[in-house]
């Protein structure tokens, strides 16, 4: 499974070697504590956002010289905090919905879902697994749903599909 940062990229952070022990057992504690703090799975993404990879090695360098500190979610440095705010304000930009599928072609009713949202991740929770992004359109067509494009019967499957506005990326 790949991390936020790379073990060169945390290397630089803490001036070490990429094979240091407690640089790389840290690396996947540091994603899940910036995950459980904005809410989202910045290792996924690619690329990974660059203002994940600053909270992650702020972090890093903070518990590496610290490892007393690693994990707690108590005080942390200022500009860790103003970064970690940053990164979920991005997350947020991404909707989530849960849904069944459907027994042939046709609309699922999923809120919030604008025209134009692009489906960025599409994957089977319960009936299958993995990215499903073949068996539905990639781009919201009709507001409030999703279109199957499989005629498969997909109605016992559970979904999760992530939702992204292109407009989100426009900065003033």
């Amino acid at each position: 499974m790949a991390n936020i940062l790379t073990a060169a990229e945390g290397a630089n952070f803490v001036r070490t070697d990429t094979a240091d022990a407690i640089m790389l057992m840290l690396l996947p504690m540091v994603d899940k504590f910036i995950q459980r703090a904005t809410g989202r799975d910045w290792s996924t993404d690619s690329p990974v956002n660059d203002v994940a990879k600053a909270a992650a090695g702020m972090l890093l360098v903070s518990w590496y010289d610290d490892p007393t500190q690693a994990g707690v979610e108590g005080v942390m440095p200022y500009g860790l905090t103003n970064v970690l705010g940053q990164l979920e304000a991005e997350s947020l930009k991404y909707r989530t919905a849960q849904f069944y599928g459907s027994n042939g072609t046709g609309a699922i009713a999923i809120p919030g879902a604008r025209i134009g949202d692009d489906v960025i991740k599409l994957i089977g929770v319960y009936g299958a697994s993995g990215s499903q992004v073949s068996s539905f359109e990639s781009k919201i067509t009709v507001a409030g749903q999703l279109q199957q494009s499989s005629a498969s019967n997909l109605s016992a499957n559970l979904y999760v599909v992530v939702l992204k506005s292109p407009a989100d990326d426009v900065s003033a």
